[in-house]
């Protein structure tokens, strides 16, 4: 696992670096161990190799957007939609998109930035023989 002095050296240089050191030790190493868990499973379940900075990188995102996550609430999704608005004046009244399901809301948009190069994603070239 990432240990937290890692992902701290990552984060010392942050935008959300308040948000990450606002959080207990045991909350920081907890979203750790389940980014690690994310990113692994995106990946195949592969080890992942914590010498490459994308790895740091894409389990340091994922452990910030779920301790980010965890205390707001994630997306709501109801039937396939996102519920995007909700109206009570009158109780009543919710706005949906569909097409989405939860898994879609799984993991961050940065955290998947960095594993879609790990992958090999767009902007990579991966040459094999064989």
């Amino acid at each position: 696992m990432l240990d937290t002095s890692r992902a701290d050296e990552y984060f010392a240089l942050h935008l959300r670096r308040s948000e990450w050191e606002a959080k207990s030790e045991d909350e920081r190493a907890a979203a750790l161990n389940m980014a690690e868990q994310d990113v692994s499973l995106e990946l195949g379940g592969s080890e992942l190799d914590y010498g490459n900075p994308l790895a740091v990188a894409a389990v340091c995102e994922q452990a910030l957007f779920l301790l980010e996550n965890s205390t707001s609430g994630a997306a709501q999704v109801v039937n396939g939609a996102l519920v995007s608005a909700e109206s009570v004046d009158g109780i009543g009244s919710r706005t949906y998109r569909s097409g989405l399901t939860e898994a879609d809301f799984a993991i961050g948009n940065r955290a998947r930035r960095f594993i879609e190069q790990l992958r090999g994603g767009p902007g990579t070239v991966k040459i094999n023989r064989g």
